[in-house]
């Protein structure tokens, strides 16, 4: 990697860490630079829009969120256990030093679904191929038969997606600190109810 390219990594780095905390909207070329001592115009050579900015923050959120969730998942055996180590993961990433915020990808749904364009794209497409991922997870433990053969993919999937809204929200904006291990009680029960009885 060049100094270029090394620079620009630590900037982005960092630029995760306010997006975290500020959202999105509040991550600009002009709060970035006074957050880094840098000149904006410096910063402005290297992205050229705060849309630009925005879109790479989401990049290095992505690779972060593989790191973290999906490539440990898939280093699992496939079915329910690939499917549990996947929420557990998914449940703890966002307490990593890089996200002093939380999950950069919530906080960002909520100020992008409304607001059409190539950020709201990109964030689309991110979350959209981690749906993809995880209804695989949940169609592999069908197909070693540990969960029912009726199990309604979407439908599961769409309610550890709720488990997950619920938790952040509890847990970050209520600060109760019993919503961790109430949402691992919620999903165990979940996905007992889908589980083969054969």
């Amino acid at each position: 990697m060049g100094k270029g390219e090394d620079t620009k990594s630590m900037i982005l780095e960092k630029a995760v860490q306010v997006a975290s905390v500020q959202g999105l909207q509040g991550l600009t070329i002009g709060t970035l630079a006074d957050e880094l001592g840098m000149s904006k115009s410096g910063l402005f050579a290297k992205f050229s829009s705060k849309e630009n900015l925005q879109i790479e923050v989401l990049r290095v959120g992505s690779e972060l969120f593989r790191r973290n969730v999906v490539y440990p998942s898939l280093k699992t055996k496939p079915g329910l256990q690939r499917l549990k180590t996947a929420f557990q993961m998914w449940l703890s990433w966002a307490h990593t030093d890089s996200l002093p915020g939380g999950c950069l990808f919530l906080s960002s749904s909520s100020e992008f679904d409304d607001r059409p364009g190539v950020v709201r794209d990109h964030l689309k497409k991110t979350q959209l191929s981690w749906q993809k991922t995880l209804k695989q997870f949940v169609q592999d433990a069908k197909d070693t038969l540990e969960l029912d053969a009726n199990t309604n993919v979407d439908k599961l999937v769409q309610e550890i997606w709720g488990l997950i809204l619920a938790f952040h929200f509890y847990n970050r904006l209520l600060e109760d600190k019993n919503s961790e291990k109430r949402t691992k009680q919620s999903f165990n029960e979940l996905i007992k109810r889908f589980q083969n009885e054969d």
